[in-house]
């Protein structure tokens, strides 16, 4: 069973479709709630070098279900063996960012944090929007996108963007 944790309250929720390949799975909302859906960065999804920050809820047990903001970079457009589906990233993240958005400077979303190599430093993957947009649009479901927005500082894009922001727990 899984429940989520947002700013509205905590709510149910049902597995719809997974993508075990690419470590993806679409969850809905039991009942009708409100809730506010973050943006896709639409096109080629982001640039070697470019600046991005981490937002989830790693660690929740320990931190309390609070939000947790990291920043890093850009550092390879491929994975480990030339994965054309992830990119890596510097950000730092722990156990428990995967799932959690991978922004950049403007608030889209670039990709979904997937894994990081625990022997080596800040060496993390997230599988690309594209394909996260490919799999919403594979159930039926358009996500918001958008090309170009102007960029802003990290504190404004985490105000901006925590109320799309949900913690995901599984209950056994």
């Amino acid at each position: 069973q899984y429940r989520m944790r947002s700013l509205s309250g905590i709510h149910e929720l049902e597995l719809v479709m997974a993508d075990e390949t690419n470590d993806l799975a679409l969850l809905r909302v039991v009942g009708n709630v409100s809730l506010t859906p973050v943006v896709f960065k639409e096109g080629p999804s982001i640039s070697l070098g470019e600046p991005v920050v981490a937002v989830g809820y790693p660690l929740s047990n320990l931190t309390g279900g609070s939000v947790t903001v990291t920043q890093g970079g850009i550092s390879a457009l491929t994975g480990l063996r030339s994965d054309s589906s992830v990119l890596s990233f510097t950000a730092p993240i722990q156990p428990g960012s995967s799932g959690s958005p991978l922004f950049d400077m403007s608030g889209q979303v670039t990709g979904m944090v997937t894994s990081a190599i625990p022997t080596a430093q800040n060496m993390n993957f997230a599988v690309k929007a594209c394909l996260a947009i490919a799999f919403l649009e594979a159930a039926h479901i358009s996500p918001a996108t958008s090309r170009n927005k102007p960029t802003r500082a990290a504190h404004d894009l985490v105000r901006d963007v925590q109320p799309s922001l949900w913690l995901i727990e599984v209950r056994a």
